[in-house]
This record gives structure tokens, C-alpha cells and sequence, in this order.
């Protein structure tokens, strides 16, 4: 009812402003606290959540476990909910809503749920108002009413959503589930019956949990390359420790350290008293996102300088760890006749780019400048070399010279141009003391007058 009326019935009723966003944020933080029962759940519109749990629900003893345990964990937090399971998800949403309540989830066995959705009403199939208003005119106020209606005169009189939504209920018709975020490879999970609160315990679940992961990853002669350690706490936060390796790996003592080493960066453990539980963590899930062939090695002694490179690998990692992602970057190469497009820089461990095709290309300096930088110049012919250019303040008198190599925008790419001043004319030039300098000519010769840069410097 509106407010006013509600406030003339209790004067002294509570109010606060609505704040969808929040609830929508709130609901997205809800829906990752559910990974503890599957990798795959999502926020179902404003008020609900949805679960995959295939293959999951042995886990906690069947389905009526499962969703007790979650019933008496939304219910020590103060959350309202009804728990529905079902073989889709639009039977799933229509037992939550309309058959389940707080006390008493809805449990259809498979061959059941079509019976239990058929006392249901019609809006149970996630139908608009005005196409249920439609259907109770006619006299279909339930879902079993539905049942026997041909499809094509449900299309006819409806739309094609009636017979839709029936069909993605009762699963004819498929229903994906699109999770909250990138699915795992591969998860390990450990629950306590006590919550912890202790770093040497997070530290033994660690190692524990790399363990169990490593096993799997051994017998499938794949290496880890992108983690995630998740940390469910008592108040229901989701603390998250995301890293990722130079190379596959697969040592499980590296791969605990490394995450050990993050533990200072997430807010777990705290006072942990039974009035305060503060940040106390029941269940520690280490998931797998990206993973590379690794086969057997057989260490030993070795000249070859990518073992070198390789044993390089832990270090980087302990420093990508301490000091974040982007902290330690290499140098990725791509096709590209622009030199500050030809080159980029990437975290170690992100997954090598193809490398481009080898390119004859004259000579290249060591250092670049981005951006270039502005020179003054004075040059004689459209095509020569300048004779004397000052740059940063000092002057230089070139004695030898070498080019034009003419280097155009690449116009095929977003942002390219066909325009005079996108054309450069490089020269490598060399001043009266020995220093050797790569400068370029930007557009041609007319008006207005071409710009000349020094983009870099020879060793």
C-alpha cells in the first residue's frame, strides 16, 4: 500500500529509502558466497540466486543436506530465503517462490515435478502481468491448466512466451546458466568443522589444499597458471587471493608459499571470540583458472640457457606475489611496422602472444622515446638528412647519415590515416662526438612545413 496509508495504520512504523543499487551489489556479494556449494551461480533478477549444483550435492550427503546447510547459514546471517531444487531452472524459480517457505524448502523428485508445479499459479512461469491477466480471463489460473492447451493455440492467443517459459520449465526447451564469473578448470575445497581464525591454520589449509589440487594436475600432466583462494568468513564476506605463475607449475610447495605470502593483503583471522567472530573463516576453496601442458622432468646438471631462464620462474613468481601482478612485466613483441606499436609490455604471467613473423628491417635502437620528442632541424633537400639539429637545448652538427626509410600509418587499423603528417622519414644520424641518433621527418615536405622528433638512440 502506499506509505501514507501504511503511516495511518502505524504511526510509529519504520521507514528507509530504498537503495536498488546497494540491493543489486548486495545480492552480486550473496551470489559468490554461494561458490561454497557450486562454481556456477549467478544473481537471479532483484531477489534471487541461482545454483548449478550437477554433480555437486554428493557433496554435502544429497540435496536435502545440501540445502539445509545453506538454509541454516542464510539464516545465521539474518537472511530471508526459500530454497527450491528442481531438474531447471524455471521449475526451480517456481517451486522457490510459490511452493517453498522459510521452514520447509521445495524437494520434487525428478519424476514429481511436474506434479508439484501443476497447483501452481500461471505467474510461476516468469510470465509479464498483462499476459497473465490475459491467461486468467480465459479461465488458465494454474500451470496444470496448461498442460494439455495445444502449443500453437498458446502462441496464437499469447505469444510464443507462455508456451516458452512451460517448455523451459518442464525441460524441453533449454535454460543455460551464464555464472557470475569465469568458470574454473579445476577446484579443492576445505571446510572446518570449527571456523579459524589462527595464520598458522590458514597457512596449513594452504598447503593442504595445494596438495590435493597438484595430485590432479600431476595425473592430467598439466601445470597451474592462474589461481584463486577464496576465504568464506563467518559475517558471510568472500576474502579473494588472486595470483598467477611465470610458467606451469605444478610444485606444491612453490605454489603455497606464494599464497601464504598474500595472506597479509586479505582481511581473515581477527579476534575470532565467540562474541565476535570477526573474521573467522569456515570453508577455504582454492580454484583453477588457466592451466598449460607441463610433462615430466628429470632435473640435473645442464649447460642449456632456457634452464637458466627457467629456474628464474619461483623468483619471479615470489616477487609478482609481494609486490602485485604488474610489478614484474616482459616484453611481448607483435607485428607492426610503427616501432612504438611493435613492442609492448605484459605481466609474466599472462600467456605469451603468437610470435610475429620475422620482418627485414634496417637497423633499430636500443632506447625509444614515448613519446618522441621535438628537435629543431635544419635539412637542404626535400629527402636529406638534416645538416644540424638541436635538441634539449644542445646543439648537434651531424657528420654522417643514413636513410630516408619512410614509415606509414597502418590506416587498415582503428585510428589510421591516410593524412601527409601520418607519414614519417627515418634517418640514423651520427654527430660530430660519436653519438648516434634515430630522428624522423613527420609529413611532407610543403605547408605546413613538416615537424622533425628524435624517437630514439643507438648503444
Amino acid at each position: 500500500m502506499p506509505l501514507a496509508d501504511a503511516l495511518a495504520f502505524l504511526p510509529n512504523l519504520a521507514t528507509r529509502d530504498a537503495e536498488p543499487a546497494a540491493d543489486i551489489a548486495a545480492l552480486a556479494r550473496l551470489a559468490e558466497w554461494c561458490h561454497r556449494y557450486s562454481p556456477w551461480t549467478a544473481p537471479d533478477g532483484g531477489n534471487g540466486i541461482k545454483i548449478e549444483i550437477t554433480g555437486c550435492a554428493h557433496l554435502w550427503g544429497g540435496e536435502a543436506q545440501l540445502s539445509s546447510d545453506l538454509a541454516e547459514r542464510l539464516t545465521r546471517q539474518g537472511i530471508g530465503h526459500r530454497v527450491a531444487i528442481a531438474g531447471t531452472l524455471g521449475a526451480a524459480w517456481a517451486l522457490a517462490r510459490f511452493a517453498a517457505d522459510s521452514h520447509q524448502p521445495a524437494l520434487p523428485a525428478a519424476d514429481d515435478e511436474r506434479t508439484a508445479l501443476a497447483p501452481l499459479p500461471v505467474e510461476a512461469l516468469r510470465l509479464d502481468p498483462a499476459t497473465s491477466a490475459g491467461l486468467h480471463r480465459v479461465g488458465l489460473r494454474q500451470i496444470g491448466d496448461l498442460y494439455l492447451m495445444p502449443r500453437d493455440a498458446l502462441a496464437r492467443r499469447f505469444g510464443e512466451a507462455v508456451a516458452g517459459r512451460l517448455d523451459q520449465a518442464l525441460g524441453v526447451l533449454p535454460e543455460p546458466l551464464s555464472p557470475l564469473g569465469e568458470a574454473p578448470v579445476r577446484r579443492v575445497r576445505l571446510s572446518f568443522a570449527e571456523p579459524i581464525s589462527d595464520p598458522a591454520d590458514f597457512s596449513r589449509a594452504i598447503e593442504r589444499l595445494a596438495d590435493d589440487l597438484v595430485t590432479r594436475l600431476a595425473r592430467e600432466g598439466m601445470g597451474a597458471r592462474r589461481l584463486d583462494l577464496a576465504f568464506h568468513r563467518l559475517d558471510g564476506r568472500v576474502e579473494h587471493i588472486r595470483l598467477g605463475t611465470a610458467q606451469p607449475s605444478r610444485d606444491p610447495r612453490h605454489l603455497a608459499k606464494l599464497l601464504a605470502m598474500r595472506l597479509d593483503m586479505v582481511e581473515v583471522g581477527g579476534a575470532g571470540s565467540s562474541d565476535d567472530p570477526g573474521g573467522a573463516v569456515e570453508d577455504v576453496i582454492l580454484t583453477l583458472f588457466a592451466t598449460d601442458p607441463l610433462p615430466p622432468e628429470q632435473p640435473g646438471f645442464t649447460n642449456d640457457p632456457h634452464a637458466a631462464v627457467d629456474s628464474l620462474a619461483p623468483l619471479l613468481d615470489r616477487i609478482a606475489a609481494r609486490l602485485g601482478p604488474g610489478a614484474v612485466v616482459h616484453i611481448g613483441t607483435r607485428e607492426s611496422h610503427i616501432p612504438e606499436h611493435a613492442s609492448f609490455y605484459a605481466a609474466v604471467g599472462d600467456r605469451p602472444a603468437a610470435a610475429a613473423p620475422p620482418v627485414e628491417k634496417p637497423p633499430r635502437p636500443v632506447r625509444l622515446f614515448t613519446p618522441p620528442e621535438p628537435i629543431e632541424a635544419i635539412w637542404e633537400l626535400p629527402d636529406e638528412p638534416p645538416v644540424h639539429f638541436t635538441w634539449r637545448r644542445l646543439a648537434h652538427r651531424v657528420s654522417h647519415a643514413d636513410g630516408p626509410e619512410r614509415i606509414a600509418e597502418e590506416w587498415w587499423r582503428d585510428g589510421g590515416t591516410l593524412a601527409a603528417d601520418a607519414i614519417r622519414d627515418y634517418y640514423r644520424v651520427e654527430d660530430a662526438a660519436g653519438r648516434r641518433f634515430w630522428l624522423f621527418r613527420s609529413g611532407l615536405p610543403g605547408d605546413p612545413p613538416p615537424r622533425w622528433f628524435v624517437h630514439g638512440l643507438f648503444a
